[in-house]
């Protein structure tokens, strides 16, 4: 069986035994079971318990060992000190009778309490089930759900209303409050959902993989605290994004301390800032409070996702609106719309002459001259505008207005567009009639949110994963990126480790630079003032002047950079006083080696660099360099290896538009230079592990083209 249909088993077994099933209303084995019955659960069920004999009116079994029908899952509730015990059994049965293909482990015990003998049962636990080709959620778990199927192993939540969201938590207490909160109330039908506990065996990355191709899953819910295996994850994320939207709510925002910060990229690279970038590049949703991680779920759940992002805004009321626009402006994927004039004189026709009208563009505020049947007119033409992409409409339930009425009247004004709908997003405030509208909207899958700053955002997200698709879809006709090319770099970075050096000279990492076409300054290395004067002359004033030494790791903190050198007369100057600087620094150095290089026209200081993280791999840095970047760390970050789509969005979403378009009397940024350079960078990482960190930095960027100025390439064995 492959993996793929193995893990199917999770979700649509034909026949389950529950080891641990009890009599005690009291006890998981209890409700557990109970809740699979209540599900619908239409498949076998045996009981497992040696003390009982009839459960729930089922007959009972001492042993999984003791039932002679096929039984293609087992769900363990019994004491940790058990488990692999009664893990040798199920072993035993599955080589007797070819049958048992999953294990949900909800009992706790495990890794989780960090204790030598409790990390030893998980092994052992695993260990016995793997030996027998049977795969394991959990443990530490509070398992499986699966709507379509009825199949239920949780037994804190019993029926629930079928929908579209598949949630995938590493929380259990988490994922149940979801569900408690919202599905009992009916605002979040359910597909499918894992509490993937102590995560033992079976990966998200697998779960994620299955549910992308599920036809019933329409969207993805993760709560997530950690990743194992971030470099899978993250594939399959891309992967699944590409045809269905997926949330997710990280907690855990610490840095995680693991690179030492031997270069600017290291000292700014924390967990979070990685997280948010490989986010970003997987087309992957990050809410950022459980209130917008539901209410974008449940946006999804009802909702289409748009072509595009621009958004109007239908109110009757001044403060919420503004309030709304305010968040509109402050959110980056998404814009206002503007109406056509064809719609603008449409709209006049109908709304009241107090009413505001455009002002912002996308705007309308009815005021309270407003009445059901204008709110069906009104939304009818914003969705015909083909420059709007989706409304949010804001509404206060009054006595004033029938709300049962303006529920249809907006609803149907909805559906008249037919199969290829615009997305409605309704913010209803509080007051003695919001039930009624409530219920009236949600009913016609027309998901109603709290507040107007809050609808904003899960507008914004719903955008997101439209502008997730189109990558993709790039992506898909771009095709892959050209292959590693030859050169100096392994021969350089071998000869240096050989040395027992941690850092390339920087006339090496110039060398590795230009083999994966990043651009650099002229330069030369020279030993005398003689050859210094010579090379300066060729390549033209104004140079700079550097010291080149495996023992001087920051050449500035010992006044080994001499600057804007623009004679001969300077050239000597400044050539004696670096010798004499060095000296001073390192006596043992008595004939420094020294680089000229042509000094380049000055330009907004990027930094531009990469790091190998101990959970994510190679990663790729753009940010704002020079003397800042440790202050302000204005950086992003993606995961190696970046495509040019990857490396743009990189620059785009990390550095102020006003920079790019050059401000301040600056030139504009040519931004398909730097990102050239960063997926060069990308590659670099990928051809050769021994390299550790990478500082580009300044990184000048000027109207036709980029140069990294400074060079340092931080490397060991991995």
């Amino acid at each position: 069986m492959g993996a793929v249909s193995q893990l199917e088993v999770f979700f649509r077994p034909k026949s389950v035994a529950v080891v641990g099933a009890s009599s005690d209303p009291k006890k998981p084995g209890y409700t557990a079971l109970k809740n699979m019955i209540s599900l619908g659960f239409k498949g076998k069920i045996y009981p497992i318990n040696p003390r009982e004999s009839h459960i729930l009116d089922l007959p009972c079994y001492k042993s999984v060992l003791e039932i002679k029908e096929p039984v293609e899952a087992c769900v363990l509730l019994v004491a940790a000190e058990l488990s692999v015990r009664v893990a040798k059994d199920i072993a035993e049965k599955r080589a007797r009778d070819n049958d048992i293909q999953v294990v949900v482990c909800m009992s706790a015990g495990f890794s989780e309490l960090h204790t030598e003998e409790a990390v030893q049962r998980e092994k052992d636990l695993v260990g016995t089930l793997r030996g027998a080709g049977i795969r394991l959620i959990g443990p530490n778990c509070l398992g499986v759900m699966d709507t379509v199927s009825g199949f239920n192993t949780n037994f804190d939540i019993g029926s629930y209303p079928s929908g579209g969201v598949s949630v995938l938590t590493q929380s259990g207490a988490f994922g149940n409050s979801l569900l408690m909160w919202s599905g009992m109330t009916g605002l979040i039908g359910l597909n499918k959902y894992v509490s993937i506990g102590n995560m033992s065996d079976v990966q998200m990355h697998e779960l994620l993989e299955y549910w992308k191709d599920d036809p019933t899953t329409r969207v993805i819910g993760i709560y997530l605290e950690g990743l194992s295996d971030a470099a899978s994850f993250f594939k399959v994320a891309r992967e699944v994004t590409a045809v269905k939207p997926m949330v997710i709510l990280k907690s855990g925002r610490s840095e995680m301390g693991s690179t030492a910060a031997l270069s600017h990229t290291g000292a700014v690279a924390g967990a979070d800032a990685i997280y948010d970038g490989a986010f970003r590049q997987a087309g992957v949703i990050r809410a950022r409070s459980v209130a917008e991680f539901y209410d974008t779920l449940r946006a999804f759940a009802k909702q289409p996702v748009p072509k595009g992002n621009r958004v109007c805004v239908l109110t009757h009321m001044g403060g919420p609106g503004t309030i709304c626009i305010d968040e509109i402006a402050s959110t980056p994927s998404i814009e206002m719309a503007k109406f056509s004039e064809a719609t603008t004189a449409a709209l006049r026709q109908i709304i009241s002459p107090a009413a505001n009208l455009g002002n912002p563009p996308g705007y309308l505020d009815l005021t309270a001259a407003h009445s059901e049947r204008m709110h069906h007119e009104v939304l009818k033409l914003m969705f015909a505008d083909p420059g709007v992409d989706m409304v949010i409409q804001i509404l206060a339930p009054s006595a004033f207005l029938d709300q049962k009425l303006l529920a249809e009247e907006i609803a149907t004004a909805w559906e008249a567009q037919g199969e290829s709908r615009k997305p409605l997003l309704n913010i209803v405030t509080f007051g003695d009639f919001a039930e009624v509208l409530r219920s009236g909207l949600e009913a016609r899958s027309l998901p109603t949110i709290d507040y107007p700053d809050l609808g904003a955002r899960v507008a914004g997200n719903l955008a997101l994963a439209c502008e997730s698709r189109h990558m993709a879809a790039t992506r898909a006709k771009t095709g892959k990126q050209a292959g590693r090319p030859s050169g100096p770099a392994a021969k350089l970075i071998d000869k240096a480790l050989a040395e027992g050096r941690v850092s390339l000279l920087e006339p090496e990492a110039y060398e590795i630079c230009a083999q994966y076409d990043i651009d650099v300054p002229p330069y030369e290395l020279v030993a005398t003032r003689a050859t210094a004067l010579a090379a300066a002359k060729a390549m033209g004033y104004p140079v700079v002047l550097k010291v080149v030494s495996a023992e001087i790791l920051h050449k500035t903190d010992i006044g080994g950079v001499m600057l804007g050198i623009r004679s001969d007369e300077d050239l000597n100057a400044a050539y004696q006083r670096l010798v004499d600087n060095v000296h001073k620094a390192a006596p043992l150095i008595t004939s420094p080696k020294v680089l000229v290089q042509k000094m380049m026209p000055s330009a907004t200081e990027l930094v531009v660099g990469g790091l190998r993280d101990k959970l994510f791999g190679p990663v790729i840095m753009a940010g704002m360099g020079g003397i800042y970047i440790e202050i302000l760390k204005k950086v992003g970050f993606r995961i190696a290896p970046l495509d040019l789509e990857d490396a743009t969005d990189l620059i785009v979403q990390t550095l102020p538009p006003a920079l790019l378009a050059g401000a301040r009397g600056q030139k504009p940024m040519h931004v398909p230079s730097i990102a050239k350079a960063l997926v060069s960078l990308g590659r670099i990482f990928i051809d050769h592990p021994e390299i550790q960190q990478v500082d580009l930095n300044p990184f000048f960027p000027y109207e036709d083209r980029s140069v990294a100025v400074d060079a340092r390439f931080i490397i060991g064995k991995s």
